[in-house]
Protein backbone atom coordinates (compact mmCIF):
# COMPACT_ATOMS: atom_id res chain seq x y z
CA UNK A 1 0.00 0.00 0.00
CA UNK A 2 1.40 3.37 -0.77
CA UNK A 3 0.95 6.36 1.48
CA UNK A 4 -0.39 9.76 0.16
CA UNK A 5 2.53 12.00 -0.51
CA UNK A 6 2.07 15.62 1.45
CA UNK A 7 0.52 17.87 -1.54
CA UNK A 8 -1.75 15.72 -1.88
CA UNK A 9 -3.03 15.48 1.64
CA UNK A 10 -2.58 19.39 1.86
CA UNK A 11 -4.96 19.60 -1.35
CA UNK A 12 -7.47 17.29 -0.08
CA UNK A 13 -7.49 18.93 3.13
CA UNK A 14 -8.02 22.32 1.44
CA UNK A 15 -11.04 20.46 -0.67
CA UNK A 16 -12.58 19.27 2.52
CA UNK A 17 -12.25 22.84 4.23
CA UNK A 18 -13.44 24.76 1.42
CA UNK A 19 -16.58 22.44 1.17
CA UNK A 20 -17.62 22.68 5.17
CA UNK A 21 -17.13 26.53 5.18
CA UNK A 22 -19.44 26.52 2.12
CA UNK A 23 -21.90 24.64 4.06
CA UNK A 24 -21.82 26.73 7.06
CA UNK A 25 -21.95 29.82 4.86
CA UNK A 26 -25.01 28.99 3.46
CA UNK A 27 -27.38 27.80 6.22
CA UNK A 28 -27.69 31.90 7.50
CA UNK A 29 -27.48 30.71 11.08
CA UNK A 30 -27.12 32.65 14.50
CA UNK A 31 -24.41 31.44 17.03
CA UNK A 32 -26.38 28.43 18.52
CA UNK A 33 -26.95 27.39 15.05
CA UNK A 34 -30.31 28.19 15.13
CA UNK A 35 -31.80 29.31 11.70
CA UNK A 36 -32.35 33.39 11.76
CA UNK A 37 -35.13 35.15 9.61
CA UNK A 38 -34.18 38.55 8.01
CA UNK A 39 -34.97 41.14 10.71
CA UNK A 40 -33.97 38.60 13.79
CA UNK A 41 -31.11 38.83 16.39
CA UNK A 42 -30.79 35.94 18.64
CA UNK A 43 -29.11 36.64 21.91
CA UNK A 44 -27.73 33.73 23.30
CA UNK A 45 -24.44 32.17 24.34
CA UNK A 46 -23.42 35.12 24.98
CA UNK A 47 -23.02 36.78 21.69
CA UNK A 48 -25.89 38.56 19.21
CA UNK A 49 -26.20 36.50 16.52
CA UNK A 50 -26.24 37.45 13.70
CA UNK A 51 -23.82 40.02 14.81
CA UNK A 52 -24.24 41.92 11.37
CA UNK A 53 -27.86 42.57 9.92
CA UNK A 54 -28.72 45.00 7.00
CA UNK A 55 -32.13 46.21 6.39
CA UNK A 56 -34.41 48.73 4.59
CA UNK A 57 -35.57 51.79 6.50
CA UNK A 58 -38.81 51.16 8.07
CA UNK A 59 -38.08 47.58 8.66
CA UNK A 60 -38.47 46.24 12.44
CA UNK A 61 -35.47 44.00 13.68
CA UNK A 62 -36.49 42.10 16.64
CA UNK A 63 -33.85 40.58 19.45
CA UNK A 64 -34.78 37.47 21.44
CA UNK A 65 -32.89 36.41 24.43
CA UNK A 66 -32.70 32.40 24.88
CA UNK A 67 -29.71 32.66 27.41
CA UNK A 68 -30.25 32.34 31.00
CA UNK A 69 -28.77 35.10 32.13
CA UNK A 70 -30.59 38.94 31.46
CA UNK A 71 -28.91 40.68 28.05
CA UNK A 72 -29.65 44.05 27.00
CA UNK A 73 -29.65 46.05 23.49
CA UNK A 74 -27.89 49.06 24.23
CA UNK A 75 -26.21 52.06 21.99
CA UNK A 76 -23.84 54.44 23.48
CA UNK A 77 -25.17 58.08 23.08
CA UNK A 78 -28.29 56.88 21.15
CA UNK A 79 -31.93 56.26 22.94
CA UNK A 80 -33.04 54.59 19.86
CA UNK A 81 -31.13 51.15 20.87
CA UNK A 82 -31.85 51.10 24.98
CA UNK A 83 -33.41 47.96 25.76
CA UNK A 84 -34.83 47.08 29.41
CA UNK A 85 -32.85 43.89 30.41
CA UNK A 86 -34.16 41.03 28.40
CA UNK A 87 -34.82 37.89 30.99
CA UNK A 88 -34.80 34.68 28.97
CA UNK A 89 -37.73 34.79 26.58
CA UNK A 90 -37.74 38.21 26.40
CA UNK A 91 -37.82 40.13 22.83
CA UNK A 92 -37.09 43.23 21.97
CA UNK A 93 -38.41 45.40 18.92
CA UNK A 94 -36.94 48.60 16.92
CA UNK A 95 -38.14 49.97 14.14
CA UNK A 96 -35.07 51.56 11.52
CA UNK A 97 -36.92 54.71 9.95
CA UNK A 98 -33.21 56.03 8.84
CA UNK A 99 -30.66 54.60 7.07
CA UNK A 100 -27.28 54.38 8.95
CA UNK A 101 -25.20 52.01 10.85
CA UNK A 102 -26.09 51.09 14.49
CA UNK A 103 -23.80 49.65 16.68
CA UNK A 104 -24.76 48.39 20.02
CA UNK A 105 -23.40 46.09 23.08
CA UNK A 106 -24.56 44.23 25.73
CA UNK A 107 -24.32 46.58 28.95
CA UNK A 108 -23.87 43.81 31.10
CA UNK A 109 -21.42 42.35 28.75
CA UNK A 110 -20.09 44.86 26.65
CA UNK A 111 -18.05 42.04 24.60
CA UNK A 112 -20.84 41.62 23.34
CA UNK A 113 -21.19 43.61 20.22
CA UNK A 114 -22.94 43.65 16.93
CA UNK A 115 -24.23 46.68 14.19
CA UNK A 116 -27.26 47.08 12.23
CA UNK A 117 -27.01 48.57 8.51
CA UNK A 118 -30.02 50.77 7.32
CA UNK A 119 -30.26 50.91 4.19
CA UNK A 120 -32.36 53.91 2.01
Amino acid sequence: MQLPKAPELVVTGLAAALLVGSVVGLTNTAASGGLVEPGEVRIEGFSFGPDAVTVEAGAIVTWTNFDDTNHTVTQNGNDLLDSPDLGNGDTYDVTFAEPGTYAYFCKFHPAMQATITVGG
